[in-house]
């Protein structure tokens, strides 16, 4: 097997600097009728913004934007019933938004759902979907919505708290994108609720639901699960009649996340990290091609990360302490706290993947003269990994993207970043410094390696756009545009892409305003 690994610190660039205005259409600068939580795309230019406004007991707001401008606010009606309703999300299906809400009276859990018009405007009465029963005192449960990644399907799932001694059991609603009901039922899992958790749920092109479960062993402790305890995971196809179990063999490997695709024709397409059993930390990536129906591998392949590869943008000072560690045989450097973000399959059957390096650090300080606690929250959306496995099912690359950003008591709202395909090239765009890069915008390395934390003032914010060729995995990386060309900080993770319509939707904002950008792409 051959796999090219790139672990060269300075990146391949090609001459200039991107001209945003040049490759991105943007919008006048609004004010902002809310906070953002959510983009829905609805067409080309056009999509549904949703937000929440008067703070902590404010209300949601949707809001329609035509050719990039404001042009209808409503406020969402949460009454389902004569009650009041929980909102439980918004999708476009068909063309059309609706809004799921959810209410809880008299030991029943309902959910519901509202068509909204281009104006924003509830049409008629919400209606009803399901409802279950759930035991007094006990916890009530939840729905979730779920779609099929061509949008074609969308089912509505939900969780049912087992009584006294047994398992909590689930249930499920499938539709067509014509509202036509396909499939309905609940079921258990064969597993006490302590010794198992619901990883994922899939929805595949062809309507048929999947879930992915983590069974764990008996634990001493007994009160979280963890890589300790790891023993098993399995994919159950759910249907009305039956569950359908098929537990993944990774030859005594322990899965730390993994991701699901299908297609068609029942082939899935399983890809993660994995590390040792009763080890923290992820030796590597693997991938299974797998034909559900006949319970058959057509493919696997793993991928080790390599010392090389883990401590590549390592300081110096970080490499001798890993070498002293290792030598007193207190373990190898290793990748941590790595998230799967996205995994597809392009048109020639090849897969392509990224994970971010991801994790929360709580702070607590306590003032010995009062007592008092304060609690400080600081998020880190750190390296992104990126990775190609071939049509052979042999990993063809594997490269990292040197990024640090870190953030206090804000989720890591201007973190991460947005991926897309465009022409050949994958590509990520994220907040950054201009320290990182030269007067021309080319990407330059720290001195004793790694790179400078991204910056959000108007002077040293910049956003990056990183080209990976999806042939050999090389990449060049420059500023896109920089804060003060856009009189705004971008937001990468309401970047919003569309392959139906072949364009990406950027947001971005400066204090109570904000301005939206259409980009062309050519997947």
């Amino acid at each position: 097997m051959f796999i090219k690994i790139t672990i060269v610190a300075l990146a391949i660039f090609s001459s200039g600097v991107i001209n945003a205005q040049n490759s991105v259409k943007w919008g006048d600068m609004t004010k902002q009728p809310g906070r953002m939580s959510t983009i829905i795309a609805d067409q080309s230019g056009d999509f549904y913004a949703l937000r929440y406004t008067g703070g902590m007991f404010g209300s949601l707001t949707l809001s329609s934007h035509k050719d990039l401008a404001l042009s209808a606010t409503g406020k969402i009606e949460m009454k389902v019933e004569g009650a009041k309703g929980s909102f439980q999300g918004a999708r476009n299906i068909n063309g059309k938004l609706f809004v799921f809400l959810s209410d809880i009276k008299d030991g029943s859990n309902t959910i519901f759902m509202q068509e909204y018009s281009k104006d924003v405007q509830p049409i008629g009465t919400p209606t009803k979907i399901t409802s279950y029963k759930f035991e007094k005192g006990k916890f009530k449960g939840g729905f979730d919505v779920i779609t099929s990644r061509d949008h074609q399907f969308f089912g509505v799932i939900w969780s049912i708290p087992g009584k006294k001694e047994s398992a909590d059991a689930y249930g499920f609603m499938i539709f067509d994108n014509e509202m036509n009901e396909v499939s309905t039922g609940a079921y258990e899992l064969p597993y006490e609720s302590k010794l198992s958790s619901i990883q994922q749920h899939h929805l595949s092109n062809t309507g048929d639901y999947f879930i992915n479960v983590v069974e764990y062993k008996e634990s001493e402790k007994k009160i979280f699960k963890s890589y300790l305890d790891y023993k098993a995971s399995h994919i159950y196809h759910i249907t009305p009649e039956d569950m359908e179990d098929y537990e993944i063999n990774l030859e005594g490997k322990r899965i730390e996340a993994m991701n699901i695709n299908s297609d068609n024709n029942g082939v899935f397409t399983l890809i993660g990290t994995y590390g040792e059993e009763k080890k923290s930390g992820v030796n590597g990536l693997f991938h299974i091609r797998l034909n559900f129906d006949k319970a058959e591998v057509i493919s696997e392949g793993f991928q080790e990360f390599g010392k090389d590869f883990i401590t590549q943008d390592w300081s110096d000072r970080a490499k001798e302490k890993a070498e002293k560690k290792a030598s007193k045989g207190k373990g190898e450097p290793q990748l941590f706290s790595y998230v799967m973000r996205q995994t597809e399959i392009l048109k020639d059957g090849s897969i392509i993947g990224s994970m971010e390096q991801y994790y929360v650090e709580v702070v607590k300080i306590t003032d010995p003269k009062t007592g008092v606690t304060s609690t400080t929250h600081i998020y880190y959306y750190n390296d992104i990994v990126a990775f190609k496995v071939g049509t052979d099912g042999e990993f063809d690359w594997l490269n990292k993207i040197n990024k640090l950003q870190v953030s206090t008591n804000d989720g890591g709202y201007l973190s991460s970043y947005s991926r897309f395909i465009n022409d050949g090239k994958l590509c990520f765009i994220f907040n950054d410094n201009d320290k990182n890069y030269d007067e021309a915008g080319k990407f330059i390395a720290k001195e004793g390696g790694g790179v400078y934390s991204a910056a959000y003032t108007k002077k040293k914010n910049v956003v990056s756009i990183v080209e990976m060729d999806l042939d050999n995995g090389e990449f060049t990386r420059k500023t896109f545009f920089d804060r003060a060309e856009l009189s705004a900080i971008a937001v990468p993770k309401f970047f919003n892409v569309d392959y139906a319509t072949n364009t990406l939707l950027l947001y971005a904002q400066f204090g109570k305003k904000e301005r939206f950008g259409i980009m062309n792409i050519n997947d």
